[in-house]
């Protein structure tokens, strides 16, 4: 299960509606700014997202609340299927079609984008460093901490579910510390009638986003 815990940013600047270069800000996992040289549309932000589930909630209850503090700015919302996402946001800033929000991918992934030119430095956007710490700010900053290339947009939880019948089967008890669950998951290996720990791979996302990027970088100290 997924616990999104959302912070409040600072009220948004109001947008000119002179045509200047694209660099504007909104929410993001990390929300990051598109540099380009097309101009802004008058009074038009587009969303890039890999969050189709959340399409209903967006348009049916998100965005009115924002439109109606700001009736001049008309959002839209474009998600791309997950499997999809990265390979059709590339596309689309290869051919200057990309939306004027990004939301990021952590760490390598962003960094790219932000080496391509594609994402702005928002080091300097007021509230940042304020409201969130350098661990929120670490899986979209640039190695030496010089740039930060998104916006933290939410903290994820993740847990570990129990099979109880394999538990009682070998007289283990429910781990409540890591240093129990490393005991348990040694004693499971060694019993051989379970799989100690197991984590389905068929969507992509699960092995990313609980792997790489949640659970590994704090016992390999790193990315």
């Amino acid at each position: 299960m997924e616990t999104h815990l959302y912070q409040r940013l600072p009220p948004l600047p109001q947008l000119s509606t002179k045509s200047t270069p694209r660099r504007l800000l909104g929410p993001t996992a990390a929300l990051a700014l598109l540099v380009c040289g097309n101009s802004v549309a008058e009074t038009v932000i587009t969303i890039e997202s890999w969050r189709s589930e959340d399409q209903a909630i967006r348009d049916e209850k998100i965005l009115p609340i924002f439109e109606a503090q700001y009736p001049e700015i008309d959002v839209q919302s474009t998600p791309t299927t997950p499997t999809e996402y990265n390979a059709a946001l590339n596309a689309r800033l290869a051919g200057g079609t990309a939306g004027d929000i990004i939301v990021c991918r952590p760490f390598d992934v962003a960094l790219a984008l932000h080496e391509e030119g594609h994402l702005a430095d928002m080091k300097d956007l007021p509230g940042l460093e304020e409201n969130f710490t350098d661990v929120a700010r670490a899986a979209w900053s640039t190695d030496d901490g010089r740039a930060n290339l998104c916006v933290p947009m939410a903290s994820v939880i993740h847990g570990f579910m129990c099979n109880k019948d394999a538990f009682a089967e070998l007289g283990i008890e429910i781990p409540t510390t890591l240093d129990d669950l490393y005991a348990v998951l040694d004693a499971i290996k060694a019993d051989g009638s379970f799989i100690p720990m197991a984590m389905g791979t068929k969507d992509q996302w699960e092995a990313a986003t609980m792997g790489d990027t949640h659970v590994g970088p704090v016992f390999w100290n790193g990315e």
